[in-house]
């Protein structure tokens, strides 16, 4: 359970993660050197905050953050209505949630390049939607319009920036949706009437001064023309190519991107200003107050002139280490930055005293980024380092704090270990030196050109925090993600905070300057390792239960006519370095039986497993439907595990847990299987086609390369394509004409849907066409006519009925066919409320001896959740017969 937040100076709590940590949270330490200097001057003079809302990952326009941030040294922030969780996954088989933990993850990654925060709202990706009164009738106008207005009044950005306009020529209903609601949040967020709770956590009303529409999908309504394609000497590159490289990290959705050379521009529509726009200045900023100096309200000046004063400084020295910037010597800025700091710290002392919040704020999160550049520019690297990757609770790991003083200056530290408890000594290693025994604080002197150990075994509280996705602790509520009302620090962000962390202050003496620069720092605690091949890798530390139990399968299908016991079982996984061992029980609905009640395990070390299994019954005929069956290991001394554990792990995002109940759904219906049908399964993007078949008894092989590559498929009835197989598969491609061969040979080829590549491709052995964009239907609940009910695809070996399209999940389909050659016979005709039907989604047409099928149905997603008509319909279609097919 994660550590839990009390009301008690929450607003400061808010305010100063809100302020004082732009770019901070997105991602590891800063590096040293010269680029990072360089980039971090460009942000230390004014206050320039921008807000960019749409509703999908992908939608943001990088090109624009990247100039900003990287650029002109802008704060901007990307916020994201959706984790993108109802899309479909090009890298492997996550759906659903698990597919908004790896596009959260992307955008966390793209924002790392292009310098950006990035924030959500509780909306659930619920799959494509055609208006924005359906996407706003399963997310709640008011619930999305309170996140939104959450956002900006804690991040207070004074130009919006929405990336749709809210009307139906933004296409996708999320889309229009984010319009509509980040067009009303701009004048809602300043309401003091609206949302007023919000000022119980120290948000009070902002008045952003400008709105505008991103015109990165219609170039020619752009009034404003923001340069994106110059060279950048800090980056070797331009911020156009910068932010092609964060776009490229939404694998997921196959966005790889190039990296033009070039002068390019990137243009935005003005909406709304509350400010007056000087003659011939179009920038975005433009009128736009965003100096320090501005902060400060009408009080005396005699009360105020301090701050002014201050701030003058300030300024000059920021402007003086921007001109000794040396790209062989970043210590060349270090005494203008140390002597910056000091005056920066001058002036937020006298806005606290003065009671002047807001200035206080902004002031104070100028300072964490003047210490930042001076640490940069004076070559100081800090760390902090586990000796494992995973830890449970009541665990332990060794820590190693590195402070290495890169450059020419004294530097004296002090560590505090956050979030979890030291329990032995530290000791610290100077150089190659002896170890040293330490008394009270952490402390140490760093010499110029040193590097300084500090180790700690520490301890993780049995009830410590945890580093996951605070969002799935709770059940959504319909398509909301609930957000805890315990933990209203970091409501928006994309996951928790570290859950070991450690904070340096330190004091960096640089001649020329008159005192020691008090500097603060954090790092979040990871793990350092080697891989062989790839070399140096990190990880987050991450802390998980000491058991992790999962029933296997995760949906067991069950014809209802079956009354035999099957076999399930239950993989208990140790995560902890102790030896652990229990009893498993599987608990199944009423009117089930399973034995034995409890099942031993003895787990010897961590990443140990062992798979018990239960014979599972029904106590007679079963009845249709949906059931759970719920899975709980109880250790020898009493402890209950019941979650599930997974790492989803990808080389460009962070590694993040999941976990979840240790459940399996069980799906009975009626269906019926043809017998001896040999079943060969090409996988596309990724899905769970072989093993969902496996459980309604199909015989399934999946094809392998060199089975694809030699083309021989003889041994196979059916073969069937998986999604998107012509889009990630260059084998499949190269090997298309043995497909169409093994059909004409009097075998059954089965194609799901695939985007634009295959009618363009001539992958089909007819023409075939998609529209731009695609037919598709979203509505799950659409009715749905079948064109020829004799047809033997719908009727042997399951007679099907309109009962079988009830129950689908997320859409019917997509990627239909438009047009077809006449050869090929459609079977379906469906359309969403309000439209024309198509009969694109399941088509069959004779090819030699054989048959030919096309089906944008979505069974990948319906398979998953049990959908018994999926089922049976595709039982039917691995079974169809050329010769039963009707011929001319």
């Amino acid at each position: 359970m994660r550590s839990r937040l009390g009301m008690s100076g929450l607003g400061v709590v808010l305010a100063i993660l809100s302020f004082a940590a732009p770019l901070l949270a997105q991602g590891r330490a800063d590096p040293a050197g010269t680029v990072t200097t360089g980039l971090l001057l460009r942000q230390l003079d004014g206050v320039k905050r921008v807000l960019m809302i749409g509703a999908h990952p992908d939608d943001e326009n990088t090109a624009l953050l990247a100039a900003l941030a990287r650029g002109t040294g802008a704060e901007t922030a990307y916020l994201s209505l959706t984790r993108g969780d109802g899309g479909q996954n090009l890298l492997g088989p996550e759906l659903g949630e698990g597919l908004g933990i790896i596009r959260t993850g992307e955008l966390e990654a793209a924002r790392r390049i292009d310098g950006g925060r990035q924030f959500f709202t509780r909306a659930f990706d619920f799959g494509f939607s055609k208006s924005a009164d359906e996407a706003l009738a399963h997310w709640g106008h008011e619930a999305i319009l309170r996140d939104i207005v959450w956002i900006i009044r804690s991040y207070r950005p004074q130009v919006v920036v929405s990336v749709w306009t809210g009307t139906p020529r933004d296409g996708h209903g999320h889309h229009q949706a984010s319009g509509i609601l980040a067009n009303e949040a701009f004048e809602v967020a300043a309401d003091p009437s609206r949302f007023p709770e919000m000022a119980e956590y120290g948000l009070e009303p902002w008045r952003a001064q400008k709105l505008y529409h991103s015109a990165w999908f219609r170039r020619n309504e752009a009034a404003v023309q923001v340069p994106v394609g110059s060279f950048d000497p800090l980056l070797g590159r331009s911020h156009l190519q910068v932010a092609m490289d964060s776009r490229s990290q939404h694998r997921s959705q196959d966005m790889g991107a190039r990296q033009p050379m070039g002068p390019s521009s990137s243009g935005v529509r003005l909406v709304t200003s509350l400010v007056d726009i000087p003659a011939g200045d179009d920038g975005i900023f433009a009128g736009v107050d965003t100096t320090l100096v501005g902060l400060l309200p009408g009080l005396p000046a005699s009360e105020v002139r301090p701050i002014r004063e201050s701030l003058r400084a300030y300024r000059e020295e920021i402007r003086g280490a921007t001109a000794a910037l040396d790209a062989l010597h970043p210590d060349a800025s270090a005494p203008s930055l140390g002597r910056a700091a000091l005056h920066m710290a001058q002036a937020s002392r006298v806005a606290a005293e003065l009671g002047l919040s807001d200035a206080h704020r902004e002031f104070e999160a100028k300072l964490t980024l003047v210490h930042r550049a001076l640490l940069a520019s004076a070559s100081i690297e800090l760390d902090a380092r586990a000796s494992t990757d995973f830890v449970v609770p009541g665990g332990l790991f060794d820590l190693e704090i590195l402070l290495w003083n890169g450059g020419t200056f004294e530097v004296d530290a002090s560590v505090t270990i956050a979030g979890a408890n030291r329990i032995e000594p530290a000791s610290a290693t100077r150089g190659n030196g002896a170890p040293e025994l330490l008394e009270g604080p952490d402390e140490a002197s760093v010499a110029a050109g040193s590097l300084t150990r500090i180790q700690h075994t520490v301890a993780v509280p049995e009830e410590g925090a945890t580093w996951g996705m605070y969002y799935l602790e709770d059940p959504r509520q319909g398509d909301l993600y609930t957000w805890s009302p315990l933990d209203p620090m970091i409501w928006g962000a994309p996951r928790d905070p570290p859950p070991v962390e450690v904070d340096f202050d330190l004091t960096v003496s640089i001649p020329g300057v008159a005192t020691p620069i008090p500097v603060h720092a954090r790092r979040s605690v990871e793990y350092v390792g080697v891989d062989k091949a790839l070399g140096e890798f990190r990880e987050p530390l991450l802390i998980v239960p000491a058991l992790s139990v999962a029933v296997d399968p995760g949906l067991v299908v069950w014809p209802s006519s079956a009354t035999e016991a099957r076999s399930v079982s239950v993989l208990v996984r140790n995560e902890s370095d102790e030896a652990q061992e229990g009893a498993v029980s599987l608990e199944v609905p009423e009117g089930w039986a399973v034995e034995p009640a409890r099942q031993a395990f003895s787990l010897a070390q961590a990443g140990a497993s062992q798979s018990v299994s239960f014979a599972v019954r029904p106590l007679g005929q079963p009845e249709t439907g949906l059931y759970l069956l719920r899975a709980r290991a109880v250790t020898s001394d009493g402890r209950s595990y019941d979650r599930r554990v997974d790492i989803i792990d990808y080389p460009h995002i962070t590694r993040t847990v999941y976990d979840r109940r240790a459940d399996a759904t069980l799906s009975v219906f009626p269906v019926q299987i043809a017998e001896g049908v040999r079943v060969g399964y090409i996988m596309g993007s990724g899905d769970d086609g072989p093993a969902m078949l496996r459980q309604l008894g199909v015989e399934v092989e999946e094809v392998g390369a060199e089975t694809i590559q030699a083309g021989d498929f003889s041994r196979f009835d059916a073969l069937i394509l998986g999604i998107r197989v012509y889009e990630t598969r260059p084998d499949v491609v190269a090997a298309n004409d043995q497909i169409l061969d093994f059909a004409r040979l009097g075998g059954t080829v089965i194609v799901q849907y695939n985007k634009y590549e295959y009618p363009a491709g001539g992958f089909a052995p007819y023409e075939v066409a998609m529209g731009r964009p695609a037919d598709r239907v979203t509505d799950e609940d659409s009715p749905v006519r079948m064109l020829n009910a004799d047809s033997p695809a719908l009727r042997s070996p399951n007679r099907l009925t309109e009962e079988d399209f009830e129950g689908w999940v997320q859409e019917r389909g997509l990627y239909f066919l438009r047009t077809w050659d006449d050869r090929f016979t459609p079977l379906l005709e469906m359309s969403d409320p309000g439209e024309e039907p198509v009969q694109g989604s399941l088509l069959v047409a004779p090819l030699g001896d054989g048959l030919y099928v096309y089906t944008g149905l979505s069974f990948f997603r319906q398979f998953p959740r049990g959908v018994a008509g999926a089922y049976r319909l595709f039982a039917n279609l691995i079974a169809l017969d050329a010769e039963d097919w009707p011929r001319e």
